[in-house]
Formats: structure tokens, C-alpha cells, sequence
């Protein structure tokens, strides 16, 4: 190539001089000298040597624009599918999520945690997982909208119709600074990495251990957030919000204005085949009454009473078998305070997540490692109220006052050897809150296989192994398939 660009270039110098020079002989009758044919000749190989130099560039500005674009196709931050919108009209989307599972336990609660009925294990058997229906779209040139609903099917049971996303979000002609974009509604909050994506998009059939214990799998409170990408050659973001304060890890929110968060996340290339990303997050807030089933309404009239205890106290000895139970007085199983008791107070959530992925042949579509991490720990301060039924039907109300700590983290990797096939790995570990005084820490691993036809169908074969309560061992069995049609945005880095 190098060579025929060198005939090329001479061709171009050299005949032009030759015309001229031949022109001049024929205009003029006389024949030019060497000095003047020489200098004609540099003028005009400087001329061409100028304009090749032009081109070169302008070729070379292309090719690197079209190598940019093939590595953001083969990027490893660029996993999913990216569907355009129609620019006014709804983009509709629906993803179905069936499966057949297998377990060796009958029970899988967690000891110390009040898990809620999003991080309740699939269905024994065949079984409709979680589908979902969703229209999004531009609503004009500054706000974007969208509208998921989350369709959960259990045998024997009605069909539950979840409000799961529904929300506005500012466009970059919003008019607000560059870069900063703010979200309102219900949705999908920044908190870690999975609490952003929806469940079809994991990696594995099931959250880890750390989700569900704590955010009940999900974080979609009602709710506002801002968020602001720095201009940074690293990609930079922080940001925060303001919720209603009734989901997981709230509850009770008395005048809808009671959590809040905040979060900074920083990340980048290495080389052309790698990216990384990091982050910290905090969810702060007040619980009334958060979780306990039915037992919340007897705690709010305990506390009802307790306010005019100097005025009634021994009218509410006699109605109401009510006692304070403190971790010092007795020997008492304090784990069921934590598990099916109705907290009230003050509580904290931190998280940290890091991920890697690199494409070892330089092309994501073909081969990808992906590896990720996250970790969570919780800090509460309140009461716990246990309601229990006495032999005379009489409801008994026990209180602990805690100030508690726990914690946990996954880590998993998937592996891409073939275009179509994953395996992958991940093993999740629960610290339960120390003051419920459990000599057992949960954790449980879990292994899977999945093959991706395409970007709309994934068929999943999964194994899990948890050892949640010290005694007995589940060993459980999932097979999934998640197919999606029409449009569904593509899931970030």
C-alpha cells in the first residue's frame, strides 16, 4: 500500500510538471532551462505534497471516527440491546419470565431479617415469575416518560397488578446545566448496582442474599432524584433524593416526605477492552411501624397509649398485657423481634459496589469477563414490637429497643466463552443484626448456566445452595427463560 501511494505521489508530481514544461515549450518556442524546470518542478511537488497531506488527514479523521464506533458496538460497558424510541409515540415493551423451580428445604426465611413477599423464593414447580409491561417515550423536548408494570403470577393465588415504575425525567433541552438531569415519580432509585435494573436483567435467577434482606429485593419508593455527570475526563457522577419513605428499608411514612439519599460513583476505560466503575451510597430515613403484618395496628395503639400514660396508666395495665423487653433482663429469643416484629425508628443503609468487565478479544459480543461486587450495612435505632396471642385470646405486645448493626455482600462472575453461552458464579454472606443474638451467619452459593439467542431470549439453568438457619441445607434447582417483545432500553454499564 505504502508503495503504490509513492507511485501515486510522484505521478502526481511529475506529471503535472511535465505538462507544463511542454506547454512552455510550445507557447514560448524557446526550450526552459534546468534551473527554471527545477524550480517549477519544487513549487509544484510542494503544492501536491500540501494537498495529499490534507487528504491523509481528513482519511485518518474518518478511520478513527469509524474505530470509535466499533468500540462503543464492542465496549464491555455496552451489554444490552439499545432500542430507539419513536420520537412522540409510546415505545411499548413486555417481558415474560416463566420457570420451574426445585427445593430440598421447605422453608428459606431469613433469621433476623423481615423479609417481604418481593424476596419470597419462586413457586415450587412450574411457575409464572415476574413479567412486566412497559410504554415509554419522549413527551416533548425536554421531559421523557415511562410506565412499567410488573405482573406477578403465584399458583393458587390471584394475579398481582405492581405499580413498579412511573416516572418523568428531564432531556438535555430541559434547559437545565449540562449534564444534570432530575427524575421524579416512582422508580427503579440509584442505590448500588442491581437496584437500577430490573430483575429479567440480572445475571442470576434470583438477587443475593444482601438484596433481600434489606431492600426486600427492590428500592422504588415514591420519590424525587437529581443527578449530575461532571465534566471529567473520568466518567463522574454524584447525586440524591428525596422519598416518600414507605418501601423497604422504610415503612409507615406519616407524612410522605420521611427518607432521602445520597450517592457518588466514578469509573472509566482501561485500554480499548476493559471498564471499571465504582460507588458509595446512602439511604437514611425513619420507619413507623415497617413490616410485622398485622401486628403494626397494635403497636400504633400502644404508642397512642403510651402518650397518655401518666393519665391512664393503670386503665392500660389492666386492657393491655403490654411489657418492655430489654436484651439485658433475660434470656429471651430476640431473633424474633428482628424477624416478625414492627420496627419504628431511625435507619441508616450504606452500600458499595465496584464492577470490571473486559473483553479478552476485544470484542464484548464475543467473549466478556464480568466481575462484581457490592456490599451493604445497616444501622437502626429504634423498637421492635412483637404481638403475640395468650391462651385467653388476650394479645400480649412485647417491645425491644435496639441498636443494631448488620450487614452483607455478594460477589459474583460471569464468564462469556462463546457468543450465545454464560456461566457464571456468585456467593452472598449475611452478618444478621447483632442485637437479635444469632450464632449464625446465612450465606449461600449459587452457580449458572444461560445461552442468549438473541438480545430478546434467554433461557437459564441455575444452582443454589443456602444455608440460611445453621440446620438445614436448601439445594435448589431454577430453570428460566426471559423473553422480551417490542422495545425495552437498554440496561448501563
Amino acid at each position: 500500500m505504502r508503495v503504490v501511494m509513492r507511485i501515486a505521489r510522484s505521478a502526481a508530481v511529475a506529471l503535472p510538471a511535465l505538462l507544463a514544461g511542454t506547454q512552455a515549450v510550445s507557447q514560448s518556442g524557446t526550450v526552459p532551462s534546468a534551473t527554471d524546470l527545477t524550480a517549477e518542478i519544487q513549487a509544484l511537488k510542494l503544492e501536491y505534497e500540501a494537498r495529499i497531506r490534507a487528504l491523509e488527514t481528513q482519511l485518518s479523521t474518518i478511520e478513527a471516527k469509524s474505530r470509535a464506533v466499533e468500540r462503543e458496538a464492542a465496549s464491555p460497558v455496552r451489554r444490552a440491546k439499545s432500542t430507539l424510541d419513536n420520537a412522540f409515540n409510546p415505545s411499548i415493551g413486555i417481558v415474560l419470565d416463566g420457570r420451574y423451580a426445585s427445593f430440598s428445604a421447605e422453608e428459606s426465611a431469613i433469621p433476623g431479617f423481615a423479609t417481604g413477599h418481593e424476596s419470597e423464593r419462586a413457586p415450587e414447580g412450574l411457575s409464572l415469575g415476574h413479567s412486566e409491561v412497559t410504554a415509554s417515550g419522549n413527551i416533548d423536548d425536554k421531559f421523557r416518560g415511562n410506565l412499567t408494570l410488573g405482573l406477578g403470577a403465584h399458583p393458587g393465588e390471584a394475579t398481582e397488578v405492581e405499580l413498579e415504575e412511573a416516572y418523568v425525567q428531564t432531556l438535555p433541552g430541559a434547559g437545565l446545566p449540562e449534564g444534570m438531569r432530575i427524575k421524579t415519580g416512582r422508580a427503579l432509585w440509584t442505590f448500588g448496582y442491581l437496584n437500577e435494573q430490573h430483575a429479567h436483567g440480572d445475571d442470576f435467577a434470583d438477587r443475593p442474599l444482601p438484596y433481600r434482606a434489606f431492600l426486600d429485593n427492590t428500592f422504588n419508593d415514591d420519590g424525587v432524584e437529581l443527578s449530575f455527570v461532571l465534566p471529567s475526563a473520568l466518567y463522574s457522577e454524584v447525586g440524591g433524593g428525596l422519598f416518600r419513605g414507605d418501601d423497604t428499608p422504610f415503612g409507615g411514612s406519616d407524612n410522605g416526605l420521611r427518607a432521602r439519599s445520597v450517592y457518588a460513583r466514578i469509573g472509566g476505560d482501561i485500554g480499548r477492552d476493559a471498564a471499571w466503575r465504582i460507588g458509595g451510597y446512602l439511604l437514611d430515613g425513619k420507619s413507623l411501624n415497617r413490616g410485622g403484618g398485622g401486628h403494626a395496628h397494635g403497636h400504633e395503639e400502644v404508642a397512642h397509649e403510651e402518650e397518655h400514660e401518666d393519665e391512664h396508666e393503670e386503665e392500660h395495665e389492666d386492657e393491655h398485657a403490654h411489657e418492655e423487653v430489654h436484651e439485658d433482663e433475660h434470656g429471651e429469643d430476640f431473633a424474633g423481634f428482628f424477624s416478625g416484629g414492627a420496627f419504628s425508628g431511625d435507619t441508616q443503609l450504606y452500600g458499595i459496589d465496584v464492577r470490571f468487565a473486559v473483553a479478552p478479544t476485544g470484542n464484548a459480543r464475543e467473549s466478556e469477563v464480568v466481575l462484581q461486587a457490592e456490599y451493604f450495612w445497616r444501622k437502626e435505632d429504634g423498637t421492635y414490637a412483637l404481638a403475640e396471642e395468650e391462651e385467653d385470646g388476650m394479645e400480649h405486645l412485647e417491645e425491644l429497643r435496639t441498636d443494631s448493626i448488620a450487614h452483607g455482600w455478594y460477589i459474583q462472575g460471569v464468564y462469556k466463552p462463546l457468543p450465545r453461552w454464560r456461566i457464571g458464579a456468585r456467593y452472598a454472606w449475611l452478618s444478621p443484626p447483632d442485637g437479635a443474638e444469632i450464632d449464625h451467619d446465612p450465606h449461600a452459593f449459587g452457580m449458572m448456566v444461560d445461552w442468549t439467542n438473541s438480545e430478546f431470549g434467554r433461557v437459564r439453568l441455575q444452582y443454589n445452595h443456602e444455608a440460611l438457619d445453621g440446620h438445614e441445607k436448601d439445594n435448589q434447582f431454577i430453570l428460566q427463560y426471559v423473553m422480551s417483545l417490542g422495545a425495552h432500553a437498554a440496561h448501563s454499564f
